[in-house]
């Protein structure tokens, strides 16, 4: 590896501009002996001469000088990148934050916080990996992300520390027809004994069988996917009825059908919604305002 120095090569610029040893020095407010030695050390490094040395011209490039000075130029751009991005660093400004985010809520909320925070803070770069509830606590623990947008179903406080950044209502999806379709609210035991559509994702599916057990009601399940859209197609096609809790903005599935949703009388725990991470690694300089905008984008949800 080359022993070239940044000081040594932004001497030979001063030199090759100024056309002398005397006149780089005064540019560059330090000692003409600096400067000589540094050239004499770079000549040694490269095996290269780079100038000639006129009395009455002082110094002139030589072929390999000119040709060094493109190279050291180079080199001098390079390291001031290098001190901008230590600059940024240090104020926090670029870096990067490993997001994970459960599969379920990424399509209501993901691409529009990357979008967002790319335009907000452009030297930040964000890793986005979807999972599902029980990968992203194994990751967090694992240090393998920084933070997690994903339910609270049951974190623990001594592995994870958490913000709200909000909570989703479930409802009741049914197909259009559907006996129910023009209700404005209906009570659970309204569809007790209706075929059910079950949304089968892991915490998700237990936190919608905790539902119906806390109200006495044995759901006939008849189809499950961990797939919302599945679950509205399914819906949609009338194969059932079903709970869910993020609710996208639209009434159409994938497939050209359509849902229609009802509010439910009880009234239901919320399934909160959060950015988690490790109970001892606290959001700093770098996360803790991707956070906050996190949460003004759920806000406007």
């Amino acid at each position: 590896m080359s022993k070239i120095t940044i000081r040594q090569c932004e001497y030979f610029k001063a030199v090759a501009q100024t056309g002398g040893i005397a006149s780089a020095a005064r540019a560059m407010g330090i000692s003409q002996p600096a400067v000589a030695q540094s050239i004499s050390k770079l000549e040694d490094i490269t095996g290269l001469v780079l100038f000639r040395r006129l009395h009455a011209r002082g110094m002139v490039l030589t072929a390999q000088g000119t040709a060094f000075l493109r190279h050291a130029e180079d080199l001098l751009a390079c390291a001031g990148r290098v001190d901008q991005a230590i600059e940024g660093i240090a104020d926090n400004r670029t870096g990067t934050i490993r997001l994970g985010c459960f599969q379920s809520i990424a399509p209501f909320c993901l691409a529009r916080i990357v979008r967002g925070y790319r335009d907000l803070a452009p030297g930040v770069v964000l890793e986005v990996s979807e999972m599902l509830q029980e990968e992203l606590m194994l990751a967090i623990g694992q240090s393998q992300i920084d933070l997690a947008i994903m339910y609270d179903l049951g974190l623990d406080p001594d592995l994870f520390a958490w913000r709200g950044l909000s909570a989703a209502k479930p409802y009741l999806i049914v197909p259009e027809g559907h006996r129910l379709a023009q209700s404005n609210s209906v009570s659970l035991s309204e569809i007790a004994s209706e075929d059910y559509i079950l949304f089968d994702a892991p915490r998700s599916r237990d936190y919608f069988l905790s539902v119906f057990s806390h109200h006495g009601i044995n759901p006939r399940i008849v189809f499950r996917s961990a797939s919302i859209e599945s679950v509205r197609c399914s819906v949609a096609n009338g194969l059932g009825v079903s709970l869910l809790a993020m609710r996208p903005v639209a009434n159409e599935t994938y497939d050209g059908g359509r849902v229609v949703p009802v509010e439910i009388e009880e009234d239901l725990p919320a399934m909160p919604i959060v950015a988690a991470y490790k109970a001892d690694h606290a959001p700093g300089g770098l996360t803790l305002p991707f956070v906050d905008y996190c949460a003004q984008v759920f806000e406007a949800l």
